[in-house]
């Protein structure tokens, strides 16, 4: 199976009433950056990589935490360098991962103010990438 099959599977394997909002989250992310890769990784998950690990979609079962609709997270791979004036990040125990929790499906969605994050989100990691291609660069010429 290839990695957009085991995808596709994982959204249509959400609670039907998810699967929308999950579809469109996937497409903001896509219209994100020109270079946006889809992958499936870690056996469980997509993954939007941009000058690599930029986040990932998961989905929470655990109904003390989340109810019983379940809950939608979009994950930052380095949110912790990301600006969020909006407040769309949720607490999380992770150092460097952030979570912004999709609203519940029979709620608004804020869509200027998620792809201002993921403009943000894209614009932290080709910094990082310009970095670690600097550092590289300098390595070399030791």
């Amino acid at each position: 199976m290839t990695d957009t099959q085991r995808i596709e599977v994982w959204f249509e394997k959400l609670p039907d009433v998810w699967q929308p909002r999950a579809q469109r989250v996937r497409e903001l992310l896509l219209e994100a950056a020109p270079a946006m890769e889809e992958k499936w990784m870690f056996k469980s998950a997509p993954f939007y990589l941009h000058c690599g690990w930029m986040c990932y979609l998961g989905f929470s079962t655990d109904k003390k935490k989340y109810g019983p609709e379940g809950q939608l997270i979009l994950g930052f791979c380095a949110g912790v360098h990301m600006d969020d004036p909006e407040g769309l990040f949720a607490a999380t125990e992770h150092t460097l991962i952030q979570h912004y929790l999709v609203p519940l499906p029979q709620q608004r969605m804020n869509e200027p103010a998620l792809r201002r994050l993921l403009e943000e989100a894209v614009r932290v990691n080709e910094l990082i990438a310009e970095e670690r291609k600097q550092k590289k660069s300098a390595k070399r010429k030791r």
